[in-house]
């Protein structure tokens, strides 16, 4: 006879995997079915006509070298910048890791803009390379393309590597030295092997992130006219035509190929690192003495800052201008552009929409993903684990296929049942909730494993119930950790433009899809206008954050120069 409690675990199990089931898994299975649609029935008829087009396969090349040469470029890039911030004594290392992972915090799109602002025909990177007879530089072609993605792919890499440079033990390299090595050949033979898996992975990382980007290869490649994978698929999907849905979902599963073989190269290139229980090492092991340091550091902070800041500053001056493309005069200055954009109803609603959906989908993941984190590290709960890979699993496909996927699913999402959610923000929560939730679940997992579970044993032996717990003990040791965390989610939400390209409609028009609109449409000053405010808002919530773990760490460390700290710990383990 089974127990009223088992009763009521396995109904909670079943609805739970008909959830997961309903959320990540039916949105891929009725994206393969619609690819296999055709007029004359079930087949594989799409894929063949797919593949006969030279188009088609023209974007499938254009889309390999974008990837892997974007790839390249990030990997060498973001090694190197690992290195130098991992080993060496350079100070200002906080400062140079901030402008190395600047792409990473401004959208894509936006990198985009501010660099299509400086490499104009008439623009000075052009004249001074036309006066030097070099030729002249266009950012909308496959090498434009490429060096953007790139550009915006170089933090991946570097996140990947610098962890695991910290963790090589640093007794490796002391051996090496006392063998006669010098310190480049211990790099050689010691830091780059043991890093290779690292540099590998991160490698792969730089090559899907390049598959799935969508904004990029939309702002420099419609309007050249060179098609990829991502924005041939919404081309298809736009299309309207009556064959337009099952073509681009066919072509969506030949992305999802590349993707998936992608996906599994870096689990198999990952397996080879096997340091993730050392802790990091943050001293630095490579000593560049006084003079050279200074030089380099010069160098390398300045030459980073320039390369960030002066595609942004131009993309700020052209805001201002009345007539883009002409020289900046006084006559030609003004502030009608940031007027336009911070009164017109419907740029408004597009921020109001985009805050909206950060701060709902932030909440329901933190909610969802934190709840799901606890079954799987406290419970051991084996359905949470598989609901986690199926959260990896729409996280890993491209961002326009999932889109695709959300619209044939949620359309009809059981058979005779229509939520009419298609064209409202709720198909964008539930996109956005599938997409990001897998980045909560990691990171609340991490939250959860640095807290010891006997704290919350001596919570429960003195009495308490399982709300006190999270109440007393859990939700104030995990909520640093978890805001964190849901940071990334929060700026993603805010700024997305893959999801909402398919998605949005004229009343739930996103930030990005604004933007995209604006440049799509010759209005390169509005454009700029708007990029300029989102990324104000973007580096004074970034600089909020950093400013106030700074003022923390000041405060704790002069609490300990002062003795306060250490008379209030004596005073508490005396109590």
């Amino acid at each position: 006879m089974i127990h009223h409690n088992q009763l009521k675990n396995r109904i909670g199990t079943l609805l739970f995997y008909a959830v997961i089931f309903l959320f990540f898994v039916a949105p891929i299975l009725r994206l393969i079915i619609m690819s296999c649609k055709g007029p004359d029935g079930y087949g594989l008829q799409n894929f063949v006509v797919l593949l006969h087009e030279p188009r088609t396969l023209k974007a499938i090349i254009n889309t390999l070298i974008i990837a892997v040469g974007s790839s390249g470029i990030a990997t060498v890039v973001g090694t190197c910048m690992a290195f130098v911030i991992a080993y060496t004594n350079f100070r200002h290392k906080h400062l140079l890791e901030m402008l190395v992972l600047m792409p990473f915090i401004i959208p894509s799109y936006i990198t985009t803009l501010s660099w299509a602002g400086i490499i104009t025909k008439r623009g000075l990177i052009n004249r001074t390379a036309a006066a030097l007879g070099l030729g002249t530089i266009n950012i909308y072609s496959i090498g434009g393309i490429l060096f953007i993605v790139g550009v915006c792919n170089i933090p991946i890499v570097y996140l990947s590597v610098t962890h695991t440079l910290r963790k090589i033990p640093k007794d490796l390299e002391w051996a090496s030295r006392s063998c006669g090595f010098s310190i480049l050949k211990t790099f050689w033979k010691i830091d780059v092997p043991e890093a290779m898996p690292a540099i590998m992975s991160g490698a792969v990382l730089s090559f899907l992130a390049a598959i799935d980007n969508f904004s990029v290869p939309a702002f420099l490649g419609i309007p050249a006219g060179i098609p990829v994978l991502s924005t041939y698929i919404y081309e298809k999907a736009i299309s309207f035509g009556p064959q337009s849905f099952p073509l681009a979902a066919a072509l969506s599963v030949l992305l999802c190929a590349i993707a998936i073989g992608g996906t599994l190269l870096e689990v198999l290139v990952r397996k080879g690192g096997a340091m993730e229980s050392i802790k990091e090492d943050f001293s630095p092991r490579v000593y560049i003495r006084e003079s050279r340091r200074k030089a380099a550091e010069v160098i390398l902070l300045l030459g980073w800052g320039l390369f960030d800041m002066i595609p942004l500053l131009v993309m700020v001056s052209n805001a201002f201008l009345k007539n883009y493309g002409l020289a900046i005069t006084r006559q030609n200055l003004s502030v009608d552009n940031f007027e336009f954009v911070c009164t017109n109803t419907s740029v408004l609603s597009s921020i109001s929409n985009s805050l909206i959906l950060a701060m709902v989908t932030c909440t329901l993941c933190i909610l969802i993903g934190t709840a799901m984190a606890y079954l799987k590290v406290r419970r051991g709960n084996h359905a949470v684990v598989i609901g986690e890979k199926c959260a990896a699993m729409t996280y890993a496909i491209p961002g326009i296929v999932l889109s695709l996927s959300m619209i044939f699913h949620w359309t009809e999402p059981l058979p005779g049942i229509h939520p009419g959610i298609y064209g409202t923000i709720n198909i964008l929560v539930i996109a956005y909730l599938t997409r990001y939730l897998i980045l909560q679940i990691k990171g609340s997992t991490t939250a959860l494993l640095s807290v010891n579970p006997e704290l919350e044993e001596a919570v429960r032996s003195s009495g308490g119930n399982f709300l006190m717990t999270w109440r007393f003990v859990l939700i104030p040791l995990l909520k640093k950790n978890v805001l964190s965390s849901s940071f990334l989610i929060f700026v993603s939400s805010l700024t997305e433009l893959t999801l909402s390209s398919m998605l949005a409609s004229a009343d739930t028009k996103t930030i990005g899809l604004t933007i995209f609109n604006f440049q799509q449409g010759g209005e390169y000053s509005l454009s700029a206008a708007m990029s300029t405010l989102i990324v104000a808002m973007i580096l004074v919530g970034y600089g909020i954050v950093n400013f106030s773990a700074v003022l923390k760490k000041e405060k704790i460390e002069s609490e300990f120069v002062s003795g306060t700290r250490n008379a209030a710990i004596r005073d508490n383990a005396g109590a």
